[in-house]
């Protein structure tokens, strides 16, 4: 299954067969086919759930095309609010962002009085800010 690496550079260790693996370095931005759990365990994006924002430049006389991931801004600032919060780091504002992709599901499950899947000091956390 074909994916891309969204975050930093990884080193990836691929099954080659009974007792061998092999190393292999996925930079931003590459795409990379790989078996889907693999892909999935590192955070890798499947290759059409990717937003791509290609730009064309010139190195001396040569024209490349540049492909750069479009990060949404909504994203962006929901997970800046979550790290305001005390005591919710960059892990933990991932985490939540993973069950509850917006801010607005977040809220919603707050006033419906949903049980939320984190340790009981965030959930205080989240429900004193989002009430």
């Amino acid at each position: 299954m074909k994916f891309i690496n969204e975050g930093k550079d990884v080193q990836v260790r691929i099954p080659e067969g009974p007792n061998r693996y092999r190393w292999s370095s996925i930079r931003t931005g590459k795409e990379v086919d790989l078996p889907e759990s693999i892909g999935l365990v590192y955070g890798f994006k499947k290759v059409g759930d990717v937003k791509l924002k290609v730009t064309e430049g010139k190195i001396g006389k040569t024209i490349v095309e540049t492909k750069q991931i479009d990060i949404d801004k909504n994203t962006d600032d929901y997970s800046k609010k979550l790290n305001d919060i005390g005591g919710i780091g960059k892990k933990t504002a991932k985490d939540i962002i993973k069950v509850f992709p917006t801010e607005e599901k977040l809220k919603e499950a707050i006033e419906h009085d949903d049980e939320l899947p984190f340790r009981d000091d965030i959930e205080k956390k989240l429900r004193e800010e989002y009430e």
